[in-house]
């Protein structure tokens, strides 16, 4: 609940302060009435700050503080109430944690069987990693986000553009996806087509069977699906806790990351309430060893910190973790209360006798602490893009999860992963359900090294567990752009050559490989098809007869045939059409792809969604970021049919009727969403093409 107040407030609330914090908050009350105490921290509710002579107005003075201490710990009782309650029934209790009131999130989270956030305020992964570092130390597996909130008005969220906040979330530690939203299906008094939309058409979005793409989202759907299993599988491992108070809770961004990332370091943030945790413990030199497993804490230009915390920090210090503190260690006490505690703990740390700890000037020399340390992420990533690789670790009692993003340009990563010996790796196809050995890595002192090539905002996963040992590769030259075993678990070893030219490879018996360039023989029977001419009908979704009724009349619109794929907005009648399109194509092949090829239908670029057939066989689920499909099992020798069908949003078709569409009686508060954007391209756009990639078995 979004509960705004002058000032939040109870009954027993100055009973509650002067029992915890020893004093009368009766007398203070006028300092309290600030903008760090409002909802969202907006501005103070009178306009009117009242602040102690010679103090500055920071929002922290100690009064301020001891109010948010008394008020987090009523509301952290207030949420354990909830969690007993649901546990009465059997049930698990979740919520959005004490999102935009003046609490220490950080500390509540815990709390929550299972917490939640939502993508329209924590919109990185490094602000969605401030939120989940403390739901991990407190064993909370699953985390949900409230997901597809954008302010660019209603019906204009495409499909790539949803999945893309889910990958973020992901990459933030987040690993339950709760889709904003779906709306009241049925007729509204004062409303018109296309139905009652909340919000008034400012936020996205409304999913239902009034959009076009409603029968579409079953591929995107499964990935999602697929992913969420994994990303919950076992324990979240991160390499660094990164100490955070921020009091009230404001979200942005803490650290920028990208040098961590660069040489595969992963981290999450932790507040000093969460150092009470019973889990809050070093073993062998990690934190939380049988949770996230943190090699390292650090402290980036921290100032404040409880005395409870302090004492922490030196039993971690004592325990030997490695510690790394930017500027200096947080030396004022939260609240008024142990602040000789707190002087003394950390006067202890400022000596010399921890070898454990190293200070630097600022966080540019982050990386060398590490090094110095002797810390390592347990995945390292070389290459150049590195900085924009996300990597999730997943660690179960058999088995182990990596996945990766690029939120990058097109790169090859190479991968090097702690993995236990006896554990080999698979790659899992999160759109098609497919898993495959990997044939390609190397294995050396308790890692396993491999390549990973990604497309911008692609995603991979990589399971490691329990498997025969079998011959890999170990280094091939640039056009191997895939090996695979064969099907019939025997050892033999496929790869797919990208070009014609000669091929090199080692494997990890010592054995080296030559592949001889393709002959001529072989150039001439390789197909080539640009597939340029198609017949395109739209299926236009538009108001009825009554356009107060919310139910869409589908119109059909023969565009004959086309030769230059391009999107809707860019042809003559169509600019302003929702709705779908179906493509169809006829292509001739005079030779079937052998034992020694595979044929690869690639579409081009995917605006919203994507679904095909070929000889009215439906292919697999298309990754939408690497759009293309090995059809080799789908062609026939002559004369063989393709139809394609593609979704849109129903934007366009809004945006045409701006001036007229309304829900709770009046048309959208921000027209201007509409009026100032372009026409949404969507359709198919191509080039579509087949061709033929070598097939070698070894």
């Amino acid at each position: 609940m979004e509960i705004q107040a002058s000032l939040y407030w109870s009954p027993g609330f100055p009973d509650c302060f002067k029992a915890k914090r020893g004093y009368n908050v009766i007398k203070y009350l006028p300092l309290l009435f600030h903008k760090s105490t409002s909802f969202t921290a907006a501005q103070a509710p009178y306009n009117t700050t009242f602040y102690l002579e010679g103090t500055s107005d920071d929002g922290q003075s100690k009064y301020l503080q001891d109010y948010r201490l008394t008020l987090n710990e009523g509301y952290q009782e207030y949420l354990q109430t909830f969690e007993d309650w649901a546990e009465s029934l059997g049930l698990s209790h979740s919520c959005q944690v004490g999102y935009n009131i003046p609490l220490d999130i950080l500390a509540d989270v815990p709390i929550v069987s299972t917490p939640e956030l939502e993508s329209l305020a924590f919109k990185t992964p490094d602000q969605m990693s401030q939120f989940v570092g403390p739901a991990h130390l407190g064993r909370r597996n699953i985390i949900s986000t409230e997901i597809g909130a954008v302010a660019q008005g209603a019906y204009s969220l495409t499909i790539p553009s949803l999945i893309n906040l889910f990958h973020d979330a992901f990459a933030g530690g987040v690993n339950a996806m709760m889709i904003h939203g779906m709306t009241y299906t049925g007729e509204q008094l004062g409303s018109t087509w296309p139905g009652f939309t909340p919000f008034q058409y400012i936020y996205t979005e409304l999913w239902s069977p009034k959009q076009p793409v409603w029968k579409y989202m079953g591929e995107m759907m499964d990935y999602t699906a697929r992913n969420q299993f994994v990303l919950q599988q076992g324990v979240a491992k991160k390499d660094l806790a990164f100490y955070l108070y921020r009091d009230p809770f404001g979200i942005s961004d803490e650290y920028n990351g990208m040098d961590l990332r660069a040489s595969g370091f992963t981290y999450e943030y932790l507040s000093p309430a969460n150092f009470g945790s019973k889990t809050f413990k070093v073993s062998n030199k990690v934190l939380d060893a049988a949770g996230a497993g943190y090699r390292a804490l650090i402290l980036d230009q921290q100032q404040f910190i409880t005395a409870e915390a302090s004492q922490k920090l030196v039993e971690l210090a004592d325990a030997g973790l490695p510690i790394v503190v930017i500027g200096s260690l947080p030396s004022t006490t939260i609240g008024s209360k142990g602040q000789d505690v707190v002087s003394k703990n950390i006067s202890k740390l400022k000596g010399s006798k921890y070898s454990n700890i190293v200070f630097v000037k600022s966080a540019g020399d982050l990386l060398n602490a590490l090094g110095k340390l002797s810390v390592k992420a347990r995945v390292t990533t070389g290459s150049d893009a590195a900085k924009d690789l996300y990597t999730v670790w997943r660690s179960d009692k058999s088995s182990d999860y990596l996945f990766l993003s690029n939120q990058g340009s097109s790169a090859t990563f190479e991968i090097t992963a702690e993995v236990d010996e006896g554990k080999v790796p698979y790659r899992l196809n999160a759109w098609t359900g497919q898993q495959m050995a990997m044939a390609s890595f190397k294995r050396s002192s308790g890692k396993v090294s491999f390549q990973v090539s990604l497309k911008e905002g692609q995603t991979a996963i990589v399971a490691f567990t329990s498997g025969k040992s079998k011959t890999s590769i170990v280094s091939q030259s640039k056009n191997v752009i895939d090996a695979s075993y064969g099907s019939d678990g025997k050892e033999g070893i496929s790869v797919i050559l990208g070009d014609a030219k000669e091929a090199s490879l080692t494997l990890s018996n010592g054995q080296t490989k030559k592949i001889p360039a393709a002959s001529s023989s072989d150039k001439k029977n390789a197909l080539e098809i640009d597939i340029g001419s198609w017949d395109l009908t739209l299926e236009s979704w538009v108001p009825g007869p009554d356009e107060a009724m919310s139910a869409s009349v589908k119109k059909v619109m023969k565009l004959g045939t086309q030769t230059t794929l391009k999107p809707w907005s860019e042809m003559s009648g169509a600019q302003n059409v929702s709705g779908v399109g179906t493509y169809t194509a006829t292509f001739k092949v005079a030779r079937l792809p052998s034992k020694d090829s595979i044929a690869i239908l690639q579409f081009g670029p995917v605006l919203n969604t994507i679904r095909a057939w070929v000889n009215d066989k439906q292919l697999p689920a298309i990754n939408i970021y690497d759009v293309q499909v090995d059809v080799s099992n789908y062609l026939v020798k002559g004369t063989n049919t393709i139809r394609v069908e593609v979704a849109s949003t129903l934007f366009n078709a809004v945006k045409a009727r701006v001036d007229y569409v309304k829900a709770n009686g009046i048309g959208p508060a921000a027209p201007i969403l509409y009026t100032s954007a372009d026409w949404q391209k969507h359709g198919l756009i191509g080039p579509v093409s087949i061709k033929s990639l070598r097939k070698v078995s070894l």
